[in-house]
């Protein structure tokens, strides 16, 4: 359980995949070394991102077929199991936690880079607009519409984030100070906040379980 806490921390941290042509598109004003670093960053977060989501999937399969083979202690893997459907985001989830609502038009980078910043901030569970999020969740962004897994939102954005509201608080404050000079945004600390929309359970299809 120790190995599986500690993988599922670094599972949480591993920032977003984004879409590098269009954060290089709507950052043109920065310098060409600044936006450079940017890239090379969502190289790296993509390639852990991708490899951690794989050793994930596997874990959860191998400890799914032990289960139905009855070869190990049923109650530890539930209890394992239990702990990956949350984090899949299969399951609602409740706890202390910030609520950021944005009163106006955003970007998908900018809504990537809050969620990547309270990820590090060691949030555990995510919504925007009722929307479930986890890492891989596509946002992006089609003229002015902003959408979510496929699914159009629309302002004001509510982006929910389950954690530590001291920590989650300076995650935030940084991921909004650049929204705040052109929309209005609000920062509300949670004390049960209740995320109850889930995601559908995604099965291997290329993975396959072994070295």
């Amino acid at each position: 359980m120790v190995s599986l806490i500690a993988l599922l921390l670094g599972f949480l941290l591993v920032v977003q995949l984004r879409s590098q042509a269009l954060v290089a598109q709507n950052l043109a004003s920065q310098d060409n070394t600044s936006v450079a670093l940017l890239i090379n960053d969502l190289n790296r977060a993509n390639t852990q991102l991708l490899e951690q989501s794989v050793t994930l999937e596997q874990r959860e399969a191998a400890l799914r077929q032990a289960l139905a083979t009855g070869g190990a202690d049923a109650k530890a893997i539930e209890k394992e199991l239990t702990v990956f459907k949350a984090v899949a985001g299969e399951l609602p989830v409740h706890g202390s936690g910030l609520e950021i609502r944005i009163e106006g038009p955003v970007q998908d980078f900018e809504v990537q880079d809050a969620l990547n910043n309270l990820r590090n901030a060691g949030g555990e569970a995510f919504a925007l607009n009722g929307y479930r999020i986890v890492s891989g969740t596509p946002i992006m962004s089609r003229g002015d519409r902003l959408m979510v897994a496929g699914h159009v939102v629309a302002a004001p954005y509510v982006l929910q984030a389950i954690g530590d509201p001291e920590q989650l608080q300076m995650a935030a404050d940084l991921s909004t100070s650049s929204l705040q000079t052109r929309v209005q945004v609000s920062v509300v600390r949670k004390t049960d906040l209740a995320i109850t929309s889930v995601l559908e359970p995604r099965p291997l299809v290329y993975a396959q379980l072994g070295s």
